[in-house]
């Protein structure tokens, strides 16, 4: 009997032809989200890992000298403090839009754990009208059903371009700092490269956490919307409930 309840129903109130099956994106998100959800969590830990073992060891070394010598350092001494500083500088600047992303990730699969959601729900209502005699129904798709996997790819989006800038200003950085702070970066003149170096990176460095927290509240969005989603399925359902109940088939 529940392989009956799976096969193609009738067409339904909405006009859609399989009532009691996933579409095409739940089919999808019901596969996607321990992939998604998974290299977020790993992406993360990375993270947290470069900073741990890599940045730390760097911003060790560097700032147990003192003043005088982290500034009065240069690219080809023996110490190394100029490339530990443009080391760890760089490294800060692309780890974050790297840990932003993976965080992006995990929202990504919590969406698409709420799509496997829907898609569930559409199957078991289906298969219950039909265990009750009656003609599966399904909702049609309310406008927040097309939206939320809208916000959560353009959210994706947002934080892959804003981790793909964070690599090239990374370099940027990297540049920057592998200088003598003494004798190129402080004596540096109105026009210099060092100057428009020092000028983009803090100018972008200014928009470039806030493009991350708003690729995160597409995602958030899309959450929403998805629950959204849910709920007005389930008032669907009840109301078809009771309907049958009724006598209204």
């Amino acid at each position: 009997m529940a392989t009956q309840f799976m096969t193609r129903g009738p067409i339904s109130a909405s006009g859609e032809t399989d009532a009691v099956d996933m579409t095409p994106m739940q089919k999808m998100a019901r596969t996607m989200w321990v992939p998604l959800t998974g290299m977020g969590v790993m992406i993360v830990a990375i993270s947290f890992l470069i900073a741990l073992f890599s940045t730390t060891s760097d911003v060790s070394d560097y700032f147990d000298n003192s003043l005088d010598a982290r500034v009065n350092a240069a690219p080809d001494d023996a110490s190394g403090l100029t490339s530990d500083r443009a080391s760890f500088e760089a490294v800060n600047t692309w780890n974050a839009g790297f840990r932003f992303l993976g965080l992006g990730l995990m929202l990504g699969g919590i969406t698409m754990i709420l799509a496997t959601i829907i898609g569930n729900l559409r199957v078991a209502g289906g298969n219950i009208q039909r265990a009750l005699g009656a003609a599966p129904q399904v909702l049609k798709k309310p406008m927040t059903g097309h939206l939320f996997p809208m916000f959560m790819m353009m959210g994706m989006m947002v934080l892959i371009i804003s981790f793909i800038v964070s690599i090239w200003l990374s370099v940027q950085v990297n540049d920057y700092w592998d200088n003598s702070i003494a004798t190129v970066l402080n004596p540096a003149t109105e026009g210099s490269s060092i100057l428009d170096d020092l000028s983009t990176i803090e100018t972008t460095k200014a928009w470039i956490t806030p493009l991350n927290f708003f690729g995160m509240s597409m995602l958030f969005t899309g959450i929403a919307l998805a629950l959204a989603t849910i709920i007005q399925v389930l008032r669907f359902q009840a109301r078809r409930l009771v309907e049958i109940a009724g006598g209204s088939k």
